[in-house]
């Protein structure tokens, strides 16, 4: 049990099947460019405020790096005994350079983590959905110049109605797509927000600057 970093006083593991039900690396792996950025963000600051060494700092930058290449190749092992994300993360990064691995989290808990990876990956999400509807839109326009003049029937209740062009149409669809983008707005703008900070629940008593974390994030 040892060698499990939440072990502590545990003289035994869980049962194989609860390791399975526990185990969310599955599935949360694919927040660990969020998570690698978040650290290397939160790395920074700790640097920045004195509360680690520049020395621990530029070992756990160059761990992060390699670590980084690791994912972006399709080369980083995850181990379901791991859990998570997080701890295969943390894992590796003890691996490569040792005990200074352990003071990235000075200052810093996993809800944090997970919040802010969370955050990271949706804000990313958003900004792809809104990149591939204005090109929905941009073809549809496109179209919709090129039928200015093909008439057709505008329905009403399932009964043809009134005479429109096929163009007229599909600058419906276009509009219900700006819709939808501003919706994505509004959601992009409420979640930029960088929970970095808040600790297991209340704060740190370490003097952190969030302002500079959550400016190296782009959070708002």
């Amino acid at each position: 049990m040892t060698s499990k970093i939440w072990g502590g006083r545990f003289s035994a593991g869980p049962s194989a099947i609860m390791e399975e039900i526990n185990a969310s690396v599955g599935f949360d792996q694919r927040l660990a460019k969020q998570d690698l950025r978040g650290s290397r963000a939160h790395c920074a600051m700790l640097v920045k405020a004195g509360l680690i060494s520049k020395e621990d700092g530029e070992a756990i930058q160059g761990g992060l790096a390699r670590i980084e290449k690791d994912v972006a190749d399709g080369n980083f092992v995850f181990k379901l005994a791991l859990e998570d994300v997080h701890m295969n993360i943390e894992a590796r990064l003890t691996d490569l350079i040792g005990a200074q691995a352990g003071r990235l989290h000075m200052a810093r808990s996993r809800n944090d983590q997970v919040a802010t990876d969370f955050r990271l990956w949706v804000r990313a999400a958003v900004d792809n959905i809104e990149e591939q509807l204005l090109k929905i839109q941009s073809a549809l326009i496109d179209k919709a110049e090129a039928h200015v003049d093909t008439v057709m029937p505008g329905f009403t209740h399932l009964q043809a109605a009134q005479v429109v062009t096929f163009g007229h149409h599909l600058l419906a669809y276009v509009e219900m797509f700006g819709r939808d983008r501003g919706r994505f707005s509004d959601a992009r703008r409420r979640l930029n927000e960088c929970p970095l900070g808040a600790g297991a629940l209340a704060g740190t008593s370490f003097p952190i600057d969030r302002q500079q974390t959550a400016k190296k994030l782009d959070f708002d």
